[in-house]
């Protein structure tokens, strides 16, 4: 026979598959982003640290950690993410200063006297700055701290009077305690020009360099794969500015060294504040980038746009050597020397604060191409919107200041990443009490749903064969939700989307094992393990998905130890052979209850009732579930409390009736014959009365004699 010719077979076509786009702040508008090697590099300005950090840094680095987290376990590229400490800053030098000075005040302080007159010149001094301050929130905030000192000062005053030597001590603290930032910036005029150790300047970012850390930690951020401190890389920096100076970008004046903006505009191939081009001569801008210890050096500079590369270093600051003199770099060189001397000529991504647009990464962008000569210094600029507090820009003067470690007490870190998932990452974000209640909703929803699955396979196991329209309709829900989230997700990482997408699917599966007898746990199974990688790559750990080790081996004790409890009670109540039947049943669901409500719940076990059917058995953090039980009880006390005023409310307002005598409350037709006490002996058929219903028309006449006597003696009373 004849060898048959091979079937003829043609590719499909296949559908176009959405490809990454990131709002892009150099163009204003999404891109489409193209690495420009296999590993995307990628540098995030790091933290000034000169104090606690707060929620608008959270908003940043939990929002960068999100976007990394997506990019490389979700479209699955290798980045190299370098972040910068900033540890050489005016604001931590005047901070170092005061508190050096402050300490050393207070470890040799005189008489209480000399503490007053000190305090009172210091006072006077800080009005003066009050009355040459502008800007309204920092003149409320200085203002603020007048009052805290007076009010400090009233209160040792009264303890003098009173001649209580130990309460004046405390007060005097108390005193010192409330003036420290005034004292400090006293003391700085006075004494600050005299301090030259670099390592008073060094203590302070240490300090909240490691609390940022721990911050971080807390928040599930990622560590950066490196992390550049400003205080280590002096040298490179001294050679970056020379090489700039040698390409004719900058020149040197008094011992500084200040970025020719002119000239680097002159160039063709160049432009100066390409994200902010509306900023552009910005006087206040500048000097505030400049640094508050930075003014009056319009004399040194060719042009009011020109800014430092290096600060020739005044009395009281820290100096590193240079070519042109003691001094320390400024602050927009610090990371353009960083960055490109980790990742090289051209970064694929750069992150930062809105707030730090311009002048800080225009000028970091002029300087980096200014060295490399190219105009391609980053190629993604992305930047995080600003974060309110309950609609307002967060200040310390309107007091909604609020701390990572505050905001954490009062919310997980789970629910702190899931208000920022709600959001997209460039817009403004407002913290408020109803965003943080949506985003403790939406984890609860979460959760509940991964407990449910999780009650379903240890109930019925993995079934796959039930498969009608119903199961049906909800794989096609399911792959509609993994393609939109994908759409999302390249979408500018839109999470807010993503997270809406996994919101309807949840839903609907939740209504498809709520109505059906007979469910296909396989497909829940599926979706449950969607949404749980998903949220795991967002950085939300969803649910108690196995514990191991000693952990496991501890919780697996503590229900050992419930068990052994209940079974002793038992115990002992089998051997008691004089309880009551009734009795005994009374004790036994009372135990259920104490099981359910008492003893599995610290242990972070949630038992659901069900009707004719084993409990759910659910495994929660512990401590989010005392906290609602708690919150329950208090409802429910709250209840019994606005029920009882009503009852006493209406019992005011009726009319005081006669109780019957309870002797008399069964001379009822119902009833032919009674005894002494008034007791029905026959019913009205003559027939008589049994046992059981003699007992319970007992129990009635003993309540209504209470009734009766209590009336009686409020008659009386």
């Amino acid at each position: 026979m004849p060898k048959r010719p091979d079937p003829v077979w043609s590719a499909p076509e296949g559908v176009k598959t959405p490809k990454l786009y990131l709002y892009n702040s150099l163009t204003r508008k999404k891109e489409l982003f193209v690495p420009q090697n296999h590993v995307v590099t990628w540098y995030s300005c790091g933290p000034t640290v000169y104090d606690e950090s707060h929620m608008g840094h959270a908003r940043s680095y939990v929002s960068f950690d999100i976007l990394r987290r997506v990019m490389q376990d979700y479209f699955g590229y290798h980045i190299n993410y370098v972040m910068n400490i900033t540890d050489i800053d005016d604001k931590i030098i005047k901070r170092a200063r005061t508190k050096y000075l402050v300490k050393q005040y207070r470890e040799s302080q005189g008489t209480k006297e000399q503490v007053y007159d000190d305090i009172a010149a210091a006072m006077a001094y800080h009005n003066t700055i009050i009355v040459t301050t502008t800007d309204p929130d920092k003149r409320k905030m200085l203002i603020d701290e007048v009052q805290k000192v007076k009010v400090a000062a009233e209160a040792l005053k009264a303890a003098t009077i009173s001649q209580n030597a130990a309460e004046t001590l405390v007060k005097q603290e108390e005193l010192l305690t409330s003036a420290s930032s005034v004292l400090g910036e006293w003391l700085d005029k006075q004494k600050g020009m005299d301090i030259t150790n670099n390592s008073i300047f060094a203590e302070l970012p240490r300090h909240y360099e490691d609390e940022f850390n721990k911050d971080m930690e807390a928040l599930n951020v990622l560590p950066a794969d490196v992390v550049t401190r400003v205080s280590e890389f002096v040298p490179q920096i001294v050679e970056y500015i020379k090489k700039i100076m040698s390409n004719g970008y900058a020149y040197e004046s008094n011992g500084s060294v200040y970025f020719d903006v002119g000239k680097f505009e002159g160039k063709g191939n160049h432009y100066y504040a390409k994200l902010v081009p509306e900023a552009y001569g910005n006087q206040e801008a500048l000097e505030e980038g400049e640094g508050a210890l930075s003014l009056n050096t319009a004399q040194e500079k060719r042009s009011p746009n020109d800014f430092a590369l290096w600060k020739a270093s005044k009395p009281g600051e820290p100096v590193w050597p240079s070519p042109w003199g003691l001094g320390r770099p400024g602050w927009h060189i610090e990371c353009s020397a960083m960055a490109s001397g980790v990742l090289g000529e051209s970064l694929d991504i750069h992150t930062g604060g809105v707030d730090l647009k311009f002048p800080h990464h225009d000028n970091e962008l002029a300087q980096s191409e200014a060295y490399f000569n190219n105009d391609h210094w980053v190629r993604y600029f992305l930047h995080t919107g600003h974060l309110h507090i309950d609609g307002c820009k967060m200040s310390k003067s309107l007091k909604n200041f609020i701390t990572i470690k505050k905001a954490l007490e009062e919310s997980s870190a789970s629910h702190l990443r899931i208000a920022f998932l709600l959001h997209s990452w460039k817009d403004t974000l407002d913290y408020s009490s109803n965003t943080m209640e949506g985003s403790r909703q939406y984890y609860k929803m979460l959760n509940e749903f991964n407990l449910n699955i999780q009650d379903l396979i240890r109930r019925t196991g993995c079934t796959s064969t039930v498969w009608t329209s119903q199961e049906e309709s909800l794989q096609s829900l399911y792959n509609s939700c993994r393609v939109n989230v994908h759409k999302a997700l390249c979408d500018n990482i839109d999470t807010r989307r993503a997270l809406d997408h996994i919101r309807d699917v949840i839903t609907e599966a939740n209504k498809y094992m709520n109505n059906s007898v007979k469910v296909n746990s396989q497909l829940l199974i599926n979706i449950n393990s969607f949404v749980g990688k998903l949220m795991n790559i967002f950085g939300v750990p969803v649910g108690d998905r196995g514990a191991s080790g000693d952990q496991g081996s501890e919780k697996l004790i503590a229900v050992a130890e419930v068990v052994a409890n209940i079974r002793e009670q038992l115990r002992q109540w089998a051997r008691d052979k004089e309880k009551d039947v009734k009795e005994l049943q009374r004790q036994l669901l009372g135990l259920c209850d104490n099981i359910r409500d008492d003893f599995l719940p610290p242990l972070g076990i949630r038992l659901e009732d069900r009707e004719g059917e084993s409990p759910c058995i659910k495994l929660v953090d512990a401590a989010e579930l005392m906290q609602e039980i708690q919150a329950k009880k208090d409802q429910e006390e709250a209840r019994k409390q606005e029920k009882a005023v009503k009852k006493s409310e209406q019992a005011a307002k009726a009319p005081a009736e006669t109780p019957k005598d309870p002797k008399d409350m069964f001379r009822t037709p119902e009833y032919s014959q009674w005894d002494s006490n008034g007791i029905p002996s026959h019913d009205k058929d003559g027939k008589e009365i049994s046992k059981s219903q003699m007992k319970k028309l007992t129990k009635q006449m003993e309540a209504q004699k209470k009734k009766f006597d209590k009336w009686q003696a409020l008659q009386q009373s």
